[in-house]
């Protein structure tokens, strides 16, 4: 299936966690793993802990395959979601694990909505040479201010981790796709640009500095997260 999606021009996977569980995927013994799927696959019904061991194997398995053929695995991570989704499992630490595994060097994970409201968590989380994160969605809960502050603290500590995005959606007849899109970009060049106004203006970069950061935010740094042609 991901070599199907991937001839067809699929850049990236995305995992529905953690609207339906929470982020620590453990390592298991694929055999444990194999042994439930087996026990369960005409029939039945596994115990939580079953089939949690059996989400916890089938994560990294997908996630090996994607770096394999080259494709990014995205993994939500922000409150407040859904009906059953918990803000408290979604926390980018809770990812360490997964990131941390020799297995997976090879494959590139985009922390999507960058953890908001957990930024100082999605930092340390950016120290993993295959870590990124956008700030899809932060672009429409942050406040300004608070938005700025995150894009100046990672920008300078990771600024080649770091991607905008809009996670722009259809949400009905009264918010249509496009208008958040607009509301999301527009708020994301607005914080953006007052981060690397504020470094310049502390004298923590230059002004030709921030233009390259503004390029590698806005473009060049989804295209090394996503391995898009450098075209």
């Amino acid at each position: 299936t991901l070599e199907r999606q991937h001839a067809a021009g699929a850049v990236a996977i995305k995992f529905e966690a953690a609207y339906l569980r929470a982020l620590d995927f453990a390592l298991v013994d694929s055999s444990a793993a194999a042994a439930v799927y087996s026990r369960y696959a005409a029939g039945g019904l596994p115990t939580h802990a079953e089939y949690t061991l059996l989400q916890d194997h089938l994560v990294r398995f997908i996630a090996r395959e994607s770096g394999r053929l080259g494709m990014a695995v995205q993994i939500h991570s922000t409150y407040g979601f859904g009906g059953y989704y918990s803000s408290a499992g979604a926390a980018p630490h809770l990812l360490e694990s997964l990131f941390s595994d020799p297995s997976l060097r090879k494959t590139h994970f985009v922390i999507i909505h960058g953890g908001w409201p957990l930024v100082e968590e999605t930092m340390a989380q950016l120290s993993k040479s295959n870590v990124y994160a956008d700030i899809s969605m932060m672009d429409q809960l942050a406040e300004p201010a608070a938005l700025t502050r995150a894009l100046r603290m990672w920008l300078a500590e990771w600024p080649e981790k770091v991607m905008f995005g809009t996670d722009a959606f259809d949400a009905g007849a009264g918010q249509g796709w496009e208008q958040v899109a607009w509301v999301a970009s527009h708020n994301a060049r607005r914080a953006l640009s007052d981060a690397l106004a504020g470094m310049v203006r502390d004298n923590e970069i230059t002004t030709a500095r921030a233009y390259e950061l503004a390029r590698m935010v806005l473009r060049d740094n989804a295209k090394a997260a996503y391995q898009f042609s450098q075209k």
